[in-house]
């Protein structure tokens, strides 16, 4: 199916689908790239006792992977804004009709048009929804608002969210991420570092671990070393016929040798990937000048970090109170608020001036 980034494509999609449009139909589907919508055309052909319906897929409409899902951000979900704008102009041409069942977020359990009537009305956002089967979720709403329920629980009872450490590259006050575990261990050098972590540990809610160009020069050396033990059984691996589908093999470059190493179900290839790969960052800080900061979070709540991700990337970095107060209307008091922003400016992670509230560095770091 073709892409669709304009009215004018989908006008001419629509116009080769031939016969008398009656339903233009957007449903969400997605796959590993993420989400993204399908635009279908229901039209009637023949006349008389002849007459007949079909539907056409005209194209897909889709701006941007699931990242956005992960920054914290409220998705603007632009193909869901373009699509109505395109489904009234469709409207005012062909005088059809526009079937958008789920047109503020991506949700794949919506019917189709000719399914509309299986469906309900989900309690909380009244879209269209085919009810689950599964005995984990509530029947009367669709994930989106089960997951937003969820969330709102951990923001209103103020949930520990203390798990999360991120690795950073730092020189003159410039951060590179290179790395986000929910917990330490998980990093492929923390076996290398753990004495670094261990020393420099302190009792705060934002701890800041860092290595310095000596540091890095002996973990270089560890990773060599290491690297070394496992490249010297290295064994190009065979991928049965039946995991080809599902496995490939990743070319590796290391002092100008190159190794073919499978990317999935091998954990000694995994392994020397992550080596690779951590030697390769420790390389570029040595030869870069920078250092590692590496970043703990202790005593922080789904609160603090809801108010911290609103505060940083849907308004930027900068946000009038009273707009935060909007965004958590009936899930958090004015007074609750404005307890957790202090919090915020005490730990280092906001700055107030007046009405308005800033992220620091030190809360960028945590988001």
């Amino acid at each position: 199916m073709p892409t669709i980034t304009s009215f004018e494509e989908l006008d001419k999609e629509i116009q080769k689908a031939g016969g008398k449009p009656l339903v233009l139909e957007a449903l969400w589907d997605g796959d590993t790239q993420g989400w993204y919508l399908i635009l279908s055309l229901y039209i009637e052909t023949g006349v008389l006792f002849w007459k007949k319906q079909e539907v056409v897929q005209l194209g897909t409409v889709s701006f941007g992977g699931d990242i956005r899902l992960f920054n914290g951000a409220v998705p603007a979900w632009p193909e869901a804004e373009l699509t109505k704008e395109w489904g009234q102009k469709a409207i005012k041409k062909y005088g059809l009709t526009f079937y958008f069942p789920s047109d503020k977020e991506p949700d794949d359990n919506c019917p189709g048009w000719t399914d509309r009537h299986l469906a309900i009305n989900c309690a909380d956002c009244n879209k269209l929804i085919i009810p689950t089967d599964s005995p984990y979720l509530p029947k009367e709403i669709c994930y989106h608002c089960h997951l937003t329920r969820e969330s709102n629980e951990k923001i209103k009872n103020a949930v520990p969210y203390d798990n999360g450490v991120t690795m950073y590259l730092f020189r003159n006050e410039e951060y590179k991420q290179i790395g986000y575990c929910s917990y330490f261990e998980s990093f492929t050098i923390a076996p290398f570092i753990q004495h670094h972590v261990k020393h420099q540990l302190i009792e705060q809610a934002i701890n800041v671990v860092t290595l310095d160009q000596p540091d890095i020069i002996a973990l270089k050396e560890q990773l060599e070393h290491t690297l070394e033990n496992k490249l010297a059984t290295y064994q190009r691996g065979e991928i049965e016929e039946r995991m080809k589908l599902f496995v490939s093999f990743y070319t590796c470059t290391y002092k100008g040798k190159q190794y073919e190493l499978m990317n999935k179900y091998n954990e000694a290839h995994r392994l020397i990937i992550e080596l690779i790969s951590s030697w390769e960052t420790a390389e570029e800080a040595i030869s870069e000048n920078y250092s590692y900061k590496i970043i703990f979070k202790k005593g922080i709540t789904y609160r603090d970090d809801a108010i911290l991700r609103f505060v940083n990337y849907v308004s930027k970095g900068t946000a009038a109170i009273s707009a935060i107060n909007k965004q958590y209307t009936g899930v958090l008091t004015e007074a609750i608020v404005m307890d957790t922003i202090k919090k915020l400016e005490q730990i280092g992670c906001l700055e107030i001036s007046g009405d308005e509230v800033s992220i620091t560095r030190t809360g960028k770091n945590i988001v």
